[in-house]
C-alpha cells in the first residue's frame, strides 16, 4: 500500500520494487487479522474505562496477534541493535530519559532505518498500555557494515498514565482525572519495530522514584 504518495508515487514505487532504493517506511496503524479483532464501532476509548466497558483501543491495548503491527516495515538490508544505555538507573517524575543505542547495518545494501523506542509499565497501579511508542528517529543512508550511535529523548509526557485519583482496580480512569507520572519500573525497548514482533530489539529499564501529577512538570503533558 502506497497510501497517498502524490504525483511521484508511481516513480517511488517503481524505484523500490526494482531495488533502486531500500524501503524504510513504518506502518502508522495496526493491520488486524480479522474484523473480529476490531473494537466495537462505538468504542472510542483511547484508554481503559470501567464505566464504558472499554479495555482501551489501538495497538497500545490490543491483546491479540495482528497481521502487521503498528511500526512494522521492510527493508532490503538488516540492522542489529546493541550497546543500549539509559542516562540513569533512576529518574525523578519530571525527568526526561535519554536513550542511546548503536545501530549497525548487517546487510549488503545502504538503507535508512527508523529507530523506535517503546515503553512498558510493569508496576503501574492503574490500567496502562501494554506497550507504547515513546520516541523515534530515522537514520539515513547507513552503509553496509557501518554503525551509527543514536540518542533519543523520552519526555515525561510519553510515560504519563491516566490516573483516577486514589482509585484502584476496576475504577474509572479518564483524562479529566489527571495525567500522572507514576513511581515504579519503566521498561525501555528499542529496535526497528515493536518488541515481540521486530527481531533483535534490545531492552533496559529505569525506576521512577516517586509519583507526581504531570501538570507539575514545566512542559506539561499530553497523551
Amino acid at each position: 500500500d502506497a497510501w497517498y504518495p502524490g504525483i511521484e508515487g508511481g516513480a517511488a514505487v517503481a524505484a523500490t520494487l526494482f531495488g533502486d532504493v531500500s524501503p524504510a517506511g513504518r506502518a502508522p496503524v495496526t493491520f488486524y487479522e480479522a474484523t473480529s479483532d476490531l473494537p466495537a464501532m462505538t468504542d472510542m476509548g483511547w484508554y481503559a474505562n470501567a464505566t464504558s466497558g472499554s479495555r482501551g483501543i489501538t495497538y497500545r491495548y490490543f491483546e491479540g496477534t495482528p497481521l502487521y503491527p503498528f511500526g512494522h516495515g521492510l527493508s532490503y538490508t538488516t540492522f542489529a541493535y546493541s550497546a543500549l544505555a539509559l542516562d540513569a538507573d533512576a529518574h525523578a517524575p519530571c525527568d526526561a530519559i535519554a536513550v542511546t543505542v548503536t545501530v549497525t547495518n548487517t546487510g549488503a545494501r545502504t538503507s535508512d532505518e527508523v529507530v523506535q523506542v517503546y515503553l512498558k509499565h510493569p508496576d503501574a497501579s492503574v490500567p496502562a498500555p501494554h506497550v507504547r511508542l515513546a520516541a523515534f528517529e530515522r537514520v539515513k543512508a547507513v552503509a553496509p557494515g557501518a554503525s551509527v550511535t543514536v540518542t533519543l529523548t523520552v519526555p515525561p509526557a510519553a510515560r504519563a498514565l491516566v490516573y483516577g485519583g486514589d482509585a484502584r482496580g476496576g475504577a474509572v480512569y479518564t483524562a479529566a482525572s489527571g495525567l500522572t507520572l507514576e513511581r515504579g519500573r519503566v521498561e525501555v525497548h528499542v529496535g526497528g519495530g515493536q518488541p515481540g514482533y521486530a527481531a533483535g530489539t534490545v531492552a533496559a529499564a529505569t525506576t521512577i522514584t516517586r509519583t507526581a501529577k504531570a501538570s507539575t512538570c514545566e512542559e506539561g503533558a499530553s497523551l
